[in-house]
């Protein structure tokens, strides 16, 4: 398949058409996921959409994987596997991420061909760093499959994933938010828009949901963003390895599917690992060494990496699973 770009959201079954995962899901043997609670909660989605299990993690820094799947790498960069709420710079590997991908129009983005991504799809690169897609995977995957209804703790649960309630909130990114709700043009998120920055939201989360997910060790940091009326941290619930921290895993993922109503994906008993070496670079740096941002990537070896604002990358390196 070749990068889905700039062709707006207008036509969701030509989307999954040409993305082979969601296409043939058959043919995916597993999902790697990221470290975080929409991760979590899209892996839970697409459990009970595909019946697909986590086989591995990947914090952006060290890739962890099953230690029972022993030809893991293999698989991973022939296909195999679908990598979820991550972005891969992998011609072979299928990803399903939201940050920023390109520095301007121009990119090439080689590594992205069986990446499916909303900013990319709609065009939007760095230079347009205000304009990037502010919701989590969880709601793009409910707008690509036209989800019609959630439970109402679905629906609070789902506005936890990457703090998306309290960037609804900010005067700063609230013009962005209602501009993608619109281009989404999804009910229920639409319907969830109007309420998010209300005082009553906020209550009902801190007396339904949020209770329940404290009991979860890893939901012990709440994040540096708090909401507006009073104060809620982001709860993203992340890890730092998958083998300390196994049972609580399995407990946020039966806890998320509990809440959603979906189905919690089997997780590996142990991990193994990769680590890679992550660095930034601005990109006037980048530009001035490289004269691209292709030619970085390639030069470079970068396995990911996002645009955590308009004037540097993160990246990471040395993740070698072409062996």
């Amino acid at each position: 398949m070749n990068t889905l770009r700039n062709i707006g959201l207008k036509k969701r079954r030509d989307i999954i058409a040409a993305f082979s995962p969601f296409a043939t899901p058959g043919a995916i043997q597993g999902m790697v996921i990221g470290n975080d609670l929409d991760s979590v909660i899209s892996a839970c989605f697409l459990k009970s959409m595909f019946g697909w299990d986590v086989v591995a993690a990947y914090d952006y820094k060290t890739l962890w994987y099953s230690a029972s799947e022993p030809d893991f790498a293999k698989k991973l960069s022939s296909g195999q596997y679908v990598a979820i709420d991550l972005d891969i710079y992998h011609p072979n590997i299928f990803s399903l991420g939201h940050h920023i991908l390109s520095q301007r129009a121009s990119d090439m983005l080689a590594g992205h061909a069986r990446s499916l991504n909303p900013n990319l799809i709609r065009g939007i690169h760095a230079d347009e760093f205000t304009r990037k897609y502010p919701f989590g995977t969880i709601h793009f995957l409910l707008w690509l499959f036209e989800q019609a209804e959630l439970s109402r703790s679905a629906e609070l649960t789902v506005w936890l994933a990457d703090s998306s309630f309290i960037n609804g909130q900010s005067h700063r990114f609230r013009k962005n938010v209602i501009e993608w709700a619109n281009a989404l043009a999804l009910p229920i998120i639409n319907r969830m828009i109007a309420q998010i920055d209300t005082r009553e939201f906020e209550e009902e989360l801190r007396a339904s949901l949020l209770p329940i997910l404290r009991k979860n060790p890893l939901s012990a940091g709440e994040g540096q963003v708090k909401s507006r009326h009073l104060q809620i941290g982001g709860h993203q619930c992340q890890w730092d390895d998958p083998n300390r921290d196994n049972a609580a895993m399995r407990d946020l993922f039966d806890t998320v599917a509990n809440l959603t109503r979906w189905s919690a994906p089997k997780i590996p008993d142990r991990f193994l690992h990769i680590t890679g070496s992550r660095k930034k670079i601005s990109v006037n740096e980048m530009l001035s060494r490289y004269g691209s941002l292709d030619t970085f990537l390639s030069d470079q070896r970068v396995f990911s990496y996002v645009f955590p604002y308009r004037d540097s990358v993160n990246y990471t390196r040395n993740i070698n699973v072409d062996f």
